[in-house]
């Protein structure tokens, strides 16, 4: 578990960066194809989580009870966008209204995000059930439009390409603290993942998915059934081991 933790989870955080250079470098003005990568994202999650993590969470200790801890990430999402931070939108944001101070909510928020997705990847590996090699797809494909994310929240509201790259690098390093932090803490391997489904869950259906029902026509569609394909294909490839 070490050694394929040590090589997957700064893959991983890797994402983040690649989303905020994207940005900052390639995507400004071209949001649609943000959009449809979010929508790849959403279908991947959203079958990975309810047909994968959470059933994978209530075979854990505690039980049934873990889906409570499911219930609580959801929530725990919700109030971090929309009741302590300003809220965010996944892809190429736009709007320039909460000065810098949104940008530095957005980043506290997201981060705290991060630190659960590497969290979740840890704990995921530890149950030796191929649920690990899942979540590693999952974490990838979101934390793409999730780096891209933060960088055009903080170029939309005055910061330079420099300070939007280094946010991205933050959201980065979270995750890799997260990774590191089951361990050390000696977290549950039942709730962080019933909490990390929860918000994977919102992440996807709140996040994701408006962003990429903005495309017209079959588009959006098409990417979200691309996202549940690549998991039936990636299942296929690492199946359920007890």
């Amino acid at each position: 578990m070490a050694l394929s933790l040590a090589w997957l989870a700064p893959a991983a955080s890797l994402a983040t960066l690649v989303g905020g250079l994207a940005v900052v470098r390639l995507l400004q003005g071209k949001a649609s194809v943000m959009r449809l990568i979010s929508g790849l994202a959403a279908g991947y999650l959203l079958s990975f989580t309810l047909v994968r993590m959470i059933p994978e969470a209530m075979e854990q200790k505690g039980g049934e009870m873990n889906a409570w801890w499911v219930l609580g990430g959801y929530l725990l999402v919700h109030v971090l966008e929309h009741g302590i931070t300003l809220h965010f939108h996944y892809g190429e944001e736009t709007h320039t209204d909460g000065g810098p101070l949104g940008g530095i909510l957005a980043l506290v928020g997201l981060s705290l995000h991060s630190l659960m997705d590497g969290m979740a990847l840890a704990a995921a590996m530890s149950t030796h059930s191929g649920l690990g090699t899942l979540m590693f797809l999952g974490i990838l494909l979101h934390r793409v439009p999730e780096g891209a994310t933060i960088a055009s929240i903080f170029l939309a509201r005055g910061f330079s390409a420099r300070a939007a790259i280094g946010a991205a690098g933050v959201l980065a390093m979270a995750s890799l603290i997260g990774a590191s932090g089951l361990g050390l803490f000696h977290a549950p391997i039942g709730p962080v993942l019933g909490l990390s489904a929860g918000l994977a869950l919102y992440v996807a259906s709140s996040d994701l998915l408006p962003e990429v029902q903005k495309e017209t026509g079959m588009r959006s569609t098409l990417a979200l059934l691309s996202g549940l394909a690549l998991f039936l294909v990636s299942a296929r490839l690492a199946p359920h081991q007890h």
